[in-house]
Protein backbone atom coordinates (compact mmCIF):
# COMPACT_ATOMS: atom_id res chain seq x y z
CA UNK A 1 0.00 0.00 0.00
CA UNK A 2 1.33 3.08 -0.80
CA UNK A 3 1.41 6.54 0.39
CA UNK A 4 -1.70 8.83 0.05
CA UNK A 5 -0.64 12.74 0.00
CA UNK A 6 -2.49 15.72 0.50
CA UNK A 7 -3.75 16.47 -2.18
CA UNK A 8 -4.92 13.03 -2.87
CA UNK A 9 -6.55 13.04 0.63
CA UNK A 10 -8.13 16.47 -0.27
CA UNK A 11 -9.50 15.37 -3.82
CA UNK A 12 -11.44 12.61 -2.07
CA UNK A 13 -12.29 14.80 0.86
CA UNK A 14 -13.86 17.09 -1.40
CA UNK A 15 -16.12 14.10 -3.49
CA UNK A 16 -17.45 13.25 0.17
CA UNK A 17 -18.76 16.93 0.95
CA UNK A 18 -20.24 16.93 -2.54
CA UNK A 19 -21.69 13.59 -1.62
CA UNK A 20 -23.23 14.74 1.80
CA UNK A 21 -24.59 17.89 0.19
CA UNK A 22 -26.57 15.60 -2.49
CA UNK A 23 -28.19 13.39 0.03
CA UNK A 24 -28.99 16.30 3.16
CA UNK A 25 -26.29 15.60 5.42
CA UNK A 26 -25.18 19.11 5.49
CA UNK A 27 -22.91 18.93 8.55
CA UNK A 28 -20.27 16.68 7.13
CA UNK A 29 -20.80 18.34 4.19
CA UNK A 30 -18.87 21.69 5.54
CA UNK A 31 -16.66 19.64 7.77
CA UNK A 32 -15.26 17.49 4.68
CA UNK A 33 -14.79 21.17 2.51
CA UNK A 34 -13.13 22.13 5.36
CA UNK A 35 -10.99 19.03 5.49
CA UNK A 36 -10.63 19.42 1.84
CA UNK A 37 -9.64 23.01 1.91
CA UNK A 38 -6.81 22.44 4.94
CA UNK A 39 -5.25 19.43 3.11
CA UNK A 40 -4.53 20.85 0.14
CA UNK A 41 -2.67 24.02 1.88
CA UNK A 42 -0.47 21.30 4.06
CA UNK A 43 0.41 19.65 0.55
CA UNK A 44 1.62 22.98 -1.37
CA UNK A 45 3.54 23.98 2.38
CA UNK A 46 5.11 20.81 2.07
CA UNK A 47 5.87 20.85 -1.61
CA UNK A 48 7.17 24.32 -1.38
CA UNK A 49 7.87 25.27 2.26
CA UNK A 50 11.15 24.50 4.25
CA UNK A 51 11.55 21.90 7.20
CA UNK A 52 10.54 25.25 9.19
CA UNK A 53 6.80 24.81 8.15
CA UNK A 54 6.51 21.07 8.84
CA UNK A 55 5.57 22.44 12.46
CA UNK A 56 2.44 24.30 10.73
CA UNK A 57 1.05 21.01 9.35
CA UNK A 58 -0.03 19.66 12.80
CA UNK A 59 -2.60 22.91 12.65
CA UNK A 60 -6.79 22.54 11.53
CA UNK A 61 -6.68 26.65 11.63
CA UNK A 62 -7.13 27.53 7.81
CA UNK A 63 -6.12 30.76 8.28
CA UNK A 64 -2.66 30.28 9.82
CA UNK A 65 -2.05 27.98 6.96
CA UNK A 66 -3.34 30.31 4.48
CA UNK A 67 -1.23 32.93 5.64
CA UNK A 68 1.80 30.83 5.66
CA UNK A 69 0.63 29.77 1.94
CA UNK A 70 1.09 33.54 1.21
CA UNK A 71 4.10 34.03 2.29
CA UNK A 72 5.54 30.89 0.66
CA UNK A 73 4.20 31.81 -2.74
CA UNK A 74 4.76 36.08 -2.11
CA UNK A 75 1.01 35.73 -2.74
CA UNK A 76 -1.11 38.99 -1.51
CA UNK A 77 -3.57 37.75 0.96
CA UNK A 78 -7.42 38.49 0.33
CA UNK A 79 -9.77 39.32 3.21
CA UNK A 80 -12.37 37.99 1.52
CA UNK A 81 -11.10 34.38 1.20
CA UNK A 82 -9.43 34.89 4.68
CA UNK A 83 -13.11 35.36 5.75
CA UNK A 84 -14.28 32.01 3.86
CA UNK A 85 -11.53 30.26 5.20
CA UNK A 86 -12.67 31.20 8.87
CA UNK A 87 -16.26 30.47 7.98
CA UNK A 88 -15.24 27.08 7.22
CA UNK A 89 -13.10 26.59 10.29
CA UNK A 90 -15.77 27.75 12.20
CA UNK A 91 -17.86 25.09 10.22
CA UNK A 92 -15.81 22.26 10.93
CA UNK A 93 -15.19 22.88 14.74
CA UNK A 94 -18.93 23.95 15.80
CA UNK A 95 -20.42 20.41 13.97
CA UNK A 96 -17.96 18.50 15.17
CA UNK A 97 -17.39 18.75 18.53
CA UNK A 98 -20.49 19.32 21.54
CA UNK A 99 -20.30 22.42 23.22
CA UNK A 100 -22.71 25.26 23.94
CA UNK A 101 -22.68 27.14 20.80
CA UNK A 102 -22.97 23.72 17.95
CA UNK A 103 -24.80 24.93 15.10
CA UNK A 104 -26.20 22.66 12.12
CA UNK A 105 -25.73 23.90 8.85
CA UNK A 106 -28.48 24.56 6.43
CA UNK A 107 -28.37 23.64 3.11
CA UNK A 108 -27.69 26.98 2.06
CA UNK A 109 -24.53 26.94 4.17
CA UNK A 110 -23.29 23.70 2.64
CA UNK A 111 -23.46 25.01 -0.70
CA UNK A 112 -22.15 28.15 0.51
CA UNK A 113 -18.74 25.55 1.72
CA UNK A 114 -18.74 23.74 -1.48
CA UNK A 115 -18.37 27.09 -3.68
CA UNK A 116 -15.71 28.47 -1.23
CA UNK A 117 -13.82 25.12 -1.45
CA UNK A 118 -13.86 24.68 -5.07
CA UNK A 119 -13.16 28.29 -5.45
CA UNK A 120 -10.10 27.96 -2.72
CA UNK A 121 -8.78 24.60 -4.18
CA UNK A 122 -8.47 26.23 -7.77
CA UNK A 123 -6.23 29.06 -6.13
CA UNK A 124 -4.37 26.06 -4.40
CA UNK A 125 -4.04 24.30 -8.02
CA UNK A 126 -3.41 27.38 -9.72
CA UNK A 127 -0.16 28.05 -7.73
CA UNK A 128 0.91 24.18 -7.82
CA UNK A 129 0.78 24.12 -11.35
CA UNK A 130 1.06 20.91 -13.43
CA UNK A 131 4.15 20.14 -12.23
CA UNK A 132 3.08 19.39 -8.33
CA UNK A 133 -0.15 17.75 -9.01
CA UNK A 134 0.06 13.77 -9.62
Amino acid sequence: MGKISYLEYSVRDFEYAKGNLSIGFYDPCGRFCQQSIEKRLKYYIEMHGTTDDLIILITHNLGKLYDRVCIISKTDQDLAIRGALSKLTDYYFDTNYPKDLNIELTQEMAQEAIEITETINNWIDELLGAADRP
